[in-house]
Parts: C-alpha cells; sequence; structure tokens
C-alpha cells in the first residue's frame, strides 16, 4: 500500500520512520528496521529516548521487556539518552552518534512535553535527513498531527497537536485487554470525524515509512480507517 501523504516533513526527502505499536518483538519488524537503514542491524548505533516512561507509576516490566527486545537485536551499541535529565549539548552530541533514534513509549503527554521543551523536537527534521526514526507506543503516536487518540491527552487535553512528521495516526496495541480503549469499536468511535487516516496496530505491527512509501509490516491485525474525505484504504 502507498499513501501519498506520507512525506510531511518539510525540506527533507527520503525521511524513513518505523512507527510500531509494542517495539522490536518480531524478526519481519526488526528486517524492517535494517531495510530502513540500508545496513545489518549489527552495524548500526541505537539512541532510546525513554523519556515517556518516567511518569508511568508501578511495574515497569514493559519497559525492561522493550530494553530487552532492543538488546536481542543485536545492535552494535543501545545508549539511552533521557532528554529531561539532560543538558541539551549533551543530549544532542549523543544522538548525533546515534544511526536509529528510538523513542519509546509510556505517557504521550509527557513525552511530547519533553520533546518540546529540549528543543529535540525543532531538531529532529535535520536529524532525520540522515537517521531512522523507531517509535514505539506513545513514541509512534507523537508523529502524526494531533494526539487526541491518547489517553492522556484525553486527560488534560490542553494541547493536542503532534510533531506533524507524518500525516497520519497511529493508534498501537489494538485488541491489547490491557488498553480498552484500542478495542477495535472504541478505535472506530475515537476517530470518527478525523481528517487524517488512522493506522490500528496490533503489538506484532508496524507501520514502515520510506519516503512516499507507506506500508503495515510485522504480524498480527491491524485496521486502516480512512479520514475525512480521504479514499478507502484497504485494511
Amino acid at each position: 500500500m502507498v499513501w501519498p501523504r506520507a512525506r510531511a516533513i518539510t525540506g527533507v526527502v527520503g525521511v524513513r520512520l518505523l512507527l510500531t505499536s509494542a517495539g522490536l518483538v518480531n524478526a519481519e519488524s526488526c528486517e524492517a528496521l535494517a531495510a530502513l537503514a540500508r545496513r545489518p542491524l549489527a552495524s548500526l548505533a541505537v539512541a532510546v529516548v525513554p523519556t515517556a516512561a518516567n511518569v508511568i507509576p508501578g511495574d515497569e516490566g514493559w519497559f525492561i521487556a522493550d530494553c530487552v527486545n532492543l538488546q536481542r537485536a543485536s545492535f552494535a551499541q543501545v545508549d539511552l539518552v533521557d532528554v529531561s535529565a539532560l543538558e541539551r549539548e549533551v543530549w544532542s552530541a549523543r544522538l548525533e552518534e546515534a544511526d536509529v533514534l528510538a523513542v519509546t513509549g509510556g505517557d504521550t503527554t509527557h513525552l511530547l512535553h519533553w520533546l518540546r521543551r529540549s528543543g529535540l523536537a525543532a531538531t529532529l527534521p535535520g536529524l532525520l535527513r540522515e537517521r531512522v526514526y523507531l517509535g514505539v507506543s506513545a513514541g509512534s503516536m507523537v508523529t502524526g498531527p494531533h494526539l487526541r487518540l491518547s489517553r492522556s491527552v484525553q486527560r488534560a487535553p490542553e494541547d493536542t497537536a503532534g510533531l506533524g512528521l507524518v500525516d497520519f495516526l497511529v493508534q498501537p496495541h489494538l485488541d491489547s485487554p490491557h488498553f480498552p480503549s484500542a478495542r477495535e469499536d472504541a478505535v472506530r468511535r475515537a476517530v470518527a470525524g478525523f481528517a487524517h487516516p488512522t493506522f490500528a496496530l496490533a503489538d506484532g505491527r508496524a507501520v514502515l515509512v520510506d519516503d512516499d512509501e507507506v506500508r503495515v509490516v510485522g504480524a498480527g491485525r491491524h485496521l486502516v480507517l480512512p479520514g475525512g474525505a480521504q479514499p478507502s484504504l484497504p485494511g
């Protein structure tokens, strides 16, 4: 499936993103990332931005599992770079050293707040001229035009604008028992009236963006829900 409005970063040609529901959970997602990077994973340095997890209470075993999946992918290097805890010159230098920028899951509103406050939101388009963006859950959601699918935004809707890296929305964790708002009926109700299409992804799925090419990769169920007057897209 090719979606012609995917190249939404002004002035950046050849943008590459892998927007996952739950990270690198299967061979298909690892292969997709290697294809985007044009190199084997074993030769890539990954900078992980874990900031979204900072305000999630209770057991964070899910975050550890995400990190274990990154370790199992056998990257050359995995570096944790929390932009809410580091000075700009520190995180900037470490992101410059990476081939892949992995923005992981947690609280979407908290993540976007720190992406903006730290300055990373403004510098991200420049970084992505030569790097691949790997989104995990909240890290995938923030790339769209708005965050109105996010539960944290629904609780505190002061600012719903996303990064606008892509011209569609991502709803992670489709059918997960841990996320009632990600059930198909709930997602369909939530996106009613949205102007942009929505990709709802089970935890084995991801949306691959390679310049103007957009396609769903991985294993499991997914939905593509057209927005506004856009043409119907295959699910």
